[in-house]
Formats: C-alpha cells, sequence, structure tokens
C-alpha cells in the first residue's frame, strides 16, 4: 500500500547522502526499513554493476540486509539509489524493473548539492511522495 509520506530522521538522510557523494559517479544503492511510515535504519547494498547510470544490489549483502530487517521487527518501506547525473525522478529502467510495493528513494545532486525525493512506482504511473526530513 502507497504510503502517505515517508518520515526520514535527518540521521539516516545524513547516512544515505555520505554514501551516494561517496561513490559518485558510480549509483550507490540500499535499503531503507522501519515501521509504517517511519524510517528507522538504512541498510547500504553493494552495487555489483558499478555503473554510472544502472544498479544491482548485491545478493548477498541485500539478503543479510532482509534477515537483520526481520530479526529487529522492521519492514523494508523503501529502496534508494542515487542517479549521479540525473535525472531528479525514476527513470524509464528504475520503472520497469521495480518489483517491491516500497518507496523508491532517488538521490541526484541539485544545484551542486545532494537531494532526496520519495516516489511509488508501478506499472502505470510514477506518484511523488511527501519526503518529512526531521532530527527525531
Amino acid at each position: 500500500m502507497r504510503p502517505s509520506q515517508i518520515n526520514l530522521p535527518l540521521r539516516l538522510w545524513q547516512q544515505m547522502k555520505i554514501q551516494v557523494s561517496a561513490e559518485a559517479p558510480l549509483e550507490a544503492c540500499g535499503l531503507v526499513a522501519g515501521r509504517a511510515e517511519r524510517a528507522e535504519v538504512v541498510h547500504p547494498i553493494c552495487n555489483l554493476l558499478k555503473s554510472q547510470v544502472r544498479f544491482r544490489m548485491d545478493p548477498y549483502q541485500q539478503l543479510n540486509a532482509f534477515e537483520k530487517i526481520e530479526e529487529s521487527g522492521l519492514e523494508l518501506i523503501a529502496i534508494y539509489h542515487s542517479h549521479p547525473r540525473g535525472p531528479e525522478v525514476p527513470s524509464q529502467t528504475d520503472i520497469d524493473e521495480a518489483r517491491y510495493e516500497v518507496a523508491s528513494l532517488i538521490w541526484s545532486p541539485h544545484n551542486g548539492e545532494w537531494q532526496v525525493r520519495a516516489f511509488w512506482l508501478d506499472e502505470t504511473s510514477v506518484t511523488e511522495i511527501p519526503l518529512d526530513i526531521s532530527v527525531m
């Protein structure tokens, strides 16, 4: 079910921003877990493709993250990745390859600074989801 918004603590926003900055110009990726619409933990995952325009999560790291998410009683609420050269919205490849019914967080540079936007992807549409970044 599409969330009405994603609540993202500033510390998790900073953790992802550090990762996407460090891995640029390659795409970075990972998983966000939490409860309902509130993010509680980020799991950075290695991009096996080492590409500037595509990502494929390392399946062993992804499985390990899924196990940690389940053990902690959380649920997968988003998948994130970066678009180091844009666009600021999901690409057609992102839409075509969306397999999980969770939000998609897209990191991209805007005026020299990294920004993140949240989207819900399905076969027929892309809907932006409000992202509430807070100090919590």
